[in-house]
């Protein structure tokens, strides 16, 4: 049997001890599939030390982590054996984390590769026919398999899509891929390659939503977010993301993650910061004060 559990870590920025709250940060920082550039394992923890050069409080949202809300930092995601979580033992991951999702209104995941996404949906949202599934990413990550498997980072969306369905699915930024998986997008109509196209997709959601938002780092410009194993020119500005934040709070965001920022490839910090910053700006836009 599969041992999952949580460590503890340094919190992230303006976290408070408790077992229940407005919401939480919990880290995955699982890596098994990088095919260019790894490091994203260092992640969850590099992006709680890089929050500590940003303040509690967002103007944007004008909202604090410390007076508006009570955040609490579960720690980071341990898995006995990590080489065979996919797909040996995904069921046995997700549902401990669907116990964990279920302590607040409200849960950050920091990755990690994209592929643990899938660890995040859990079986309830699976069968909820009001549950969306967002991405926002440069790559469409619809291959079949991917240096043989099923489960990598660049196939963990077909896997989505096969449980969701194009109905409950929508990636948002790609413009990287093969020419089959745009086609597939494109005839099942879950593409949105720009900001505005997104934001008219979310105006028909119905208020009843409820999403997990999937952000993976490299949807941003390089110029922006260099630190990442994939890095792919004429990405989206931190400006697009803040005003896709506000829209989304027109219905329900349960969850979202943050993937892909690879620290070994970030010298300067630059993008540390940037995710710590947007790793802010999701927990105050989709927490509701209390």
């Amino acid at each position: 049997m599969t041992s999952v559990r949580l460590i503890p870590v340094q919190p992230f920025l303006g976290a408070r001890p408790g077992e229940t709250g407005d919401a939480q940060v919990v880290g995955f920082p699982h890596e098994t599939t990088a095919s260019f550039r790894g490091g994203t394992h260092f992640a969850p923890q590099a992006i709680r030390h890089y929050a500590e050069s940003i303040e509690t409080y967002s103007p944007y949202q004008e909202r604090d982590l410390e007076q508006d809300i009570h955040l609490i930092d579960r720690g980071d995601v341990v898995i006995e054996e990590p080489l065979a979580l996919f797909p040996d033992h995904l069921q046995t991951v997700r549902a401990f984390l669907a116990e964990v999702k279920a302590r607040t209104p409200f849960t950050l995941f920091l990755g990690g590769e994209h592929t643990v996404t899938l660890a995040f949906l859990t079986p309830e949202e699976i069968d909820d026919p009001h549950f969306r599934l967002i991405v926002l990413d440069a790559h469409t990550d619809l291959r079949p398999t991917y240096q043989g498997s099923p489960y990598s980072h660049a196939a963990w969306a077909r896997r989505a899509l096969e449980w969701l369905g194009p109905e409950r699915l929508l990636i948002a930024g790609a413009r990287s891929g093969l020419r089959e998986e745009f086609a597939l997008a494109h005839r099942l109509n879950i593409l949105a390659p720009t900001p505005d196209a997104l934001l008219e997709r979310l105006q028909t959601l119905p208020p009843h939503t409820r999403v997990h938002l999937s952000l993976d780092i490299d949807v941003l410009d390089p110029s922006l977010a260099p630190g990442t194993g994939n890095p792919e020119p004429c990405g989206w500005q931190v400006q697009d993301l803040l005003r896709i934040f506000r829209a989304l709070r027109r219905v329900r965001v349960v969850s979202a993650d943050l993937v892909e920022y690879s620290p070994p490839h970030d010298p300067s910090g630059t993008t540390g910061i940037l995710a710590a910053f947007l790793a802010r700006e999701m927990i105050l836009a989709f927490t509701s004060f209390p």
